[in-house]
């Protein structure tokens, strides 16, 4: 597959301010090293309230950072049936600090392709592995 200015673009949706913008400025970092090295580019969006991220959600979308719990009683699975509608080739990554194998199984269920802990101190590196693996399909 050709990749001269291939762009990716990644969603996260979190209702935690301080976590959104961590998980947020973690793949900042991340994608620009790529983008450096490659002639790849990297869109990241940002998003506090479901609603917000529904309504701007793009179908050429890649991958998104979901939060499980999004407040007012939406749930990750609200969303991901939202993004399966509109982009179905996105990757969805479920991110909660609810270690809870029903949450887990569901939102797999639901068409996640993972889900990760919040409370685990390797999820910020783990979220990049996410990253790598659309670019590596990319190149080939």
């Amino acid at each position: 597959m050709k990749t001269e200015n291939h762009n990716i673009r990644i969603v996260v949706l979190d209702d935690s301010d301080f976590y959104n913008r961590l998980l947020t400025r973690q793949l900042q970092s991340y994608t620009r090293a790529i983008a450096q090295a490659t002639d790849f580019r990297f869109d990241i969006e940002s998003y506090v309230h479901a609603d917000d991220c529904i309504r701007n959600l793009k179908s050429d979308t890649d991958i998104a950072f979901l939060d499980y719990y999004l407040g007012n009683g939406i749930t990750a699975q609200d969303v991901i049936r939202e993004i399966r509608r509109n982009c179905n080739k996105c990757k969805v990554v479920v991110v909660s600090k609810t270690r809870n194998a029903f949450t887990e199984g569901k939102s797999l269920e639901q068409g996640a392709s993972a889900f990760l802990y919040k409370l685990d101190r390797y999820t910020l590196q783990k979220s990049c592995f996410f990253v790598d693996e659309l670019v590596e399909d990319l190149f080939h």
